[in-house]
């Protein structure tokens, strides 16, 4: 397979990602809204607010996924054609360049983990936990959107770096 096409199907499969990402932003908003509309105690109605913050902020981080991805796919072939070894260099670097975003997640989660936890040994004000249950809710979203986007990271540095060896 042609190099290129790895780097096309790496961007599809974040397209994918950013699809799935904005759809989780959209339900996480909906279930906010319907615990504050539905539920009958100050625990359900308290959970509105960090699921919309929650869910904007994926929606965000979705779409803003949607948009570069787009426009980088459109680029790819283009770019590939005008120096293949240049492509995959660049390609290299910013592959690297992303892949201390998995650390800072990884303490993101377990520090909002802590927080969550300090919340309810602490408190049972409603507003409070549901803020603790907004940062929980988030954090294991983002650990597995990281958990699968890791993973085709590897797989994607793997063939840039066989690209690399026979180019």
């Amino acid at each position: 397979m042609e190099f290129i096409q790895h780097t096309i199907n790496w961007v599809k499969d974040e397209l994918f990602e950013a699809w799935l990402i904005v759809a989780f932003g959209v339900f996480t908003i909906l279930v906010g809204f319907l615990f504050w509309k539905i539920g009958a105690t100050p625990n359900a109605k308290a959970l509105l607010w960090p699921l919309a913050i929650s869910g904007f902020i994926y929606l965000g981080i979705g779409s803003g996924m949607l948009f570069s991805n787009y426009k980088r796919l459109e680029e790819l072939p283009r770019s590939y054609q005008l120096d293949h070894s240049a492509f995959i260099r660049a390609e290299k670097q910013r592959v690297e360049a992303f892949q201390y975003g998995y650390k800072i997640s990884k303490m993101v989660a377990s520090l909002f983990f802590a927080i969550t936890l300090l919340i309810f040994w602490s408190t049972k004000n409603a507003t409070w936990m549901g803020i603790g249950i907004g940062l929980a809710y988030f954090a294991i979203a983002g650990l597995v959107v990281d958990y699968f986007s890791q993973e085709r990271a590897d797989i994607y540095d793997k063939a840039i770096l066989m690209a690399i060896q026979h180019s």
